[in-house]
């Protein structure tokens, strides 16, 4: 199957990332996604960000945990009509990023 990705939010940071753990696993989920597993965890659509859903309309998103609490978040669009849906890599994210997209903040204390 074929795969997209975004190559401001996905592409750059995947293509400075360093060979080890992180890069290998997303090499790992990029070809289970092309023989056509769904890898990761279902986002609930109310959990969706409002970036995703107003950067490329996103209705489904998928995330996979990562080494070293990295995040690899995906969906699947269809280009074409009457086209199967593909994966589509929206964004690689390290957990302080993550934190921020999906809103989760620890708080400070006292």
């Amino acid at each position: 199957m074929d795969i997209r990705v975004d190559r401001k939010d996905f592409l750059t940071t995947y293509t400075n990332l360093p060979n080890g753990p992180i890069k290998n696993v997303v090499d790992e989920v990029i070809q289970a996604l092309k023989d056509g597993s769904i890898v990761g965890e279902h986002v609930k659509k109310k959990q969706i960000p409002q970036y995703y859903k107003q950067r490329h309309n996103v209705q489904v998103l998928y995330r996979v945990s990562l080494p070293q609490h990295w995040r690899l978040i995906y969906t699947f669009l269809t280009l074409n009509e009457g086209e199967k849906p593909r994966p589509y890599l929206l964004e690689l994210i390290d957990h302080g990023q993550y934190n921020k997209r999906f809103g989760y903040f620890k708080k400070k204390s006292a």
